[in-house]
């Protein structure tokens, strides 16, 4: 069905496009809400093939925004998902960023059912953009790589050889000392093994007389102190065994301490060179070690990847010679429907055409959108040579061409809620008339939602809402209020230029709409 908002400019229309906005995903800006309020709360409820329904409330508040599908708590991106494919908004301002290669082709491709090739052909292009992306990036990388390899070889093969050990160099460090020490060490030690040489000798001597005296005596046998002596006798016995074995492996000179400094140099070299500790070179030595496999890996990697991208071009290329036979195929229908359309809008002496360029099927050539490039030429007179529609076409004219194009595509869009933002700017009298009429038809598979200031599309109404503004202590507040009969009589009076004159829009109903009047 039709259903038309009217209403004084000013009295707050726009809040109900805003709303409309709002629910299709735009962000909402804190100015939207009222001074003094704590939120405000825009809600519909949506249904799909008369079906599916959705319940969909948008909470604003001064510090954060909520959004509801049926209850539960969904985002901004989420629900973009499921308002966008159910509610076209058609509004003057959307006039200027109408005019691009993607909105042509959305609609070119609508009318002719491409949509499923064309998402196909964009998914692929997108994956193959992907992974020529990611074989970019590891051929710079094997670039950089090889200009690198043969001093990170270098170094590996340095670190590698050298082997490096915390628990080696601390080895290195205690056994340099040793032999630096060497002859003293020696001389020490045999002084100490010769001491207590003398002193087991006169133990041992002490133990065989203590072994007569209680056999002679037994009061000694379970003496304490003669348990502790024959401990200490073995303990010093024990520790001579222990010194014997030190003294034995001792090198008999000091001629390793030379390499011994040497390695120890080498350590000094690396760790100041690699700015590090021992431990860090071989930290370091694993990560040179990981970063040569990484490379030798990923050339692997990139023989794959390059394959991959070859047949993503393949796949891409076909899809994009299929839609371009398509689309040049679907054009001229297009184009002769069109004009129809825009003949029954009032339009009689138009011609539009679209201008589809195809360039060379190569994988450089390829765009999201395809091999095509599009134009829509327009001229509103015959002798005018076609131009541009953006450079072209004045707002009345935008306004019927986007409605014709909206009509031309309504078929493969069943589902949609049209909403037309005072899409009559610019027109008027007989033509309003027949924009009215248009409208109308769009309705009868769909809902049509128009803000309007025509009379002549207001009187079609199959529900007719008036918006206004009142002001209640001090606060301004706007109203949308159903009109029933004699009402709606009223606001179309009021649009013809005199609210209280109900007559005046009976004669106009009687000369425009008499199979209404008669209703």
């Amino acid at each position: 069905g039709l259903i038309v908002f009217t209403g004084e400019t000013g009295a707050g229309k726009s809040l109900l496009v805003k709303a409309i906005k709002l629910l299709l995903g735009e962000k909402a800006s804190h100015s939207l809400l009222r001074k003094g309020t704590k939120e405000a709360i825009v809600e519909a409820i949506l249904a799909k093939n008369d079906e599916e329904e959705f319940h969909i409330k948008r909470i604003l508040t001064p510090s954060r925004q909520r959004v509801y599908l049926n209850g539960e708590p969904i985002t901004l991106s989420e629900l973009k998902k499921i308002t966008m494919p159910l509610i076209s908004l058609v509004s003057q301002y959307e006039f200027y960023s109408f005019f691009s290669p993607e909105n042509y082709f959305t609609i070119l491709d609508t009318f002719g059912n491409l949509q499923k090739l064309y998402y196909e052909y964009k998914k692929t292009y997108e994956l193959y953009q992907q992974k020529l992306k990611n074989l970019i990036q590891l051929e710079e990388q094997m670039k950089d790589f090889a200009l690198k390899k043969d001093f990170l070889l270098f170094q590996l093969k340095e670190l590698e050889e050298f082997n490096p050990s915390p628990e080696e160099e601390k080895e290195l460090l205690k056994k340099r000392e040793t032999l630096k020490n060497l002859t003293i060490l020696k001389q020490v030690l045999e002084s100490i093994i010769t001491s207590l040489e003398n002193i087991e000798n006169q133990a041992s001597t002490a133990i065989s007389n203590l072994e007569k005296l209680i056999q002679i005596e037994e009061t000694f046998k379970n003496h304490p102190f003669i348990s502790k002596f024959y401990d200490f006798y073995y303990e010093n016995k024990e520790f001579l065994r222990e010194l014997y074995k030190y003294l034995h492996e001792l090198p008999e000179d000091d001629t390793e301490l030379d390499q011994i400094e040497e390695r120890l140099a080498k350590y000094e070299t690396l760790k100041r060179k690699y700015h590090t500790n021992t431990q860090g070179l071989i930290e370091i030595f694993n990560k040179l070690k990981q970063e040569v496999s990484s490379m030798e890996t990923k050339e692997e990697d990139i023989n794959l990847i390059r394959k991959e991208v070859e047949e993503l071009a393949e796949k891409a290329l076909g899809l994009a010679k299929e839609l371009s036979q398509k689309r040049k195929h679907i054009k001229t229908d297009f184009e002769n429907k069109l004009i129809s359309i825009l003949n029954e809008l009032g339009m009689e002496k138009v011609n539009f055409k679209i201008k589809l360029d195809s360039k060379e099927p190569k994988k450089e050539n390829l765009t999201p959108l395809g091999l095509d490039e599009i134009e829509f030429l327009f001229s509103s007179n015959p002798g005018i040579p076609l131009s541009p529609l953006h450079k072209t076409a004045s707002g009345g004219e935008l306004s019927r061409i986007f409605l014709a194009l909206k009509t031309l595509i309504q078929s493969q869009n069943e589902n949609l809620t049209f909403v037309f933002d005072e899409i009559d700017t610019g027109i008027g009298g007989i033509t309003a008339k027949k924009v009215g009429k248009k409208l109308k038809e769009l309705s009868q598979n769909s809902q049509v939602i128009c803000i309007t200031h025509l009379p002549q599309i207001a009187i079609l109404a199959d529900e007719h809402y008036v918006v206004e503004k009142k002001v209640i202590e001090d606060s301004t507040v706007t109203y949308i209020k159903k009109l029933e009969g004699e009402e709606k009589l009223k606001e179309i009076a009021r649009m013809l230029g005199n609210p209280e004159n109900i007559e005046l829009a009976k004669n106009f109903l009687l000369k425009e709409y008499p199979h209404l009047l008669k209703s």
